[in-house]
């Protein structure tokens, strides 16, 4: 049975990983952030703080989750958008690390590719790079990158799953990425070091978002 939709949920913000989010941040600045699985059990009827129509949803990394997390979203959530954001790897080292990405189309490994809502609805201070595609794979790569990929711009392992749910519905699906490293044999220490700047313009972004 379909749930009644939450009330003035008007965006949800899907994110792969807990570590990305600034929770108390958002907490603070009336933005709920609940994993999928609180979220299945009914913790957002706790919830009495969302002033800003904004919901933060931990989905779980990789493919599977994100395609579950999205399917709940739509039959009991309902909002008018949804946009993925997070961490990514860039492909291509002509784009600087530590910056916002915004793709035009997304990608899977079988080539299946989806075009994304534009216009993504925040008003940013910061500097967003548009690219054109973003591709989902389902296992991470570190070091060489498959040839098959080099024709796209950045990676990572939940956009697609999520922008097929939503492609065939009323609800907008926006995708925001954020550059921390180029996939390759420096991953671990580059991710590590852009992720708290990652967080920091996260709430640079939703401080701009709710003024705007």
């Amino acid at each position: 049975m379909r749930n009644a939709p939450a009330p003035n949920i008007k965006l949800v913000i899907t994110i792969a990983l807990k570590k990305e989010i600034p929770k108390d941040w958002l907490v603070a600045h009336h933005i709920p952030v609940l994993t999928f699985a609180a979220l299945k059990s009914g913790a957002l009827s706790k919830q009495d703080n969302i002033e800003a129509g904004i919901l933060a949803v931990i989905t779980g990394a990789g493919c599977k989750a994100s395609e579950d997390a999205a399917s709940w979203i739509r039959v009991h959530l309902d909002p008018s958008s949804v946009i993925n954001i997070g961490t990514c790897g860039l492909i291509h080292r002509k784009y600087p690390l530590g910056n916002w990405i915004s793709p035009r189309y997304v990608v899977n490994e079988e080539g299946h590719r989806l075009k994304l809502a534009a216009e993504i609805p925040i008003l940013c201070q910061e500097k967003i790079i548009d690219v054109y595609s973003l591709i989902s794979v389902r296992q991470p790569f570190s070091g060489d990158i498959p040839e098959a990929l080099k024709e796209h711009d950045a990676i990572d392992m939940e956009c697609y799953s999520q922008a097929k749910i939503f492609y065939d519905s009323h609800i907008n699906f926006y995708c925001l990425k954020f550059g921390t490293d180029y996939s390759d044999d420096n991953i671990t220490s580059d991710f590590n070091t852009h992720l708290s700047l990652f967080r920091q313009n996260l709430k640079k972004l939703l401080a701009d978002m709710k003024a705007g």
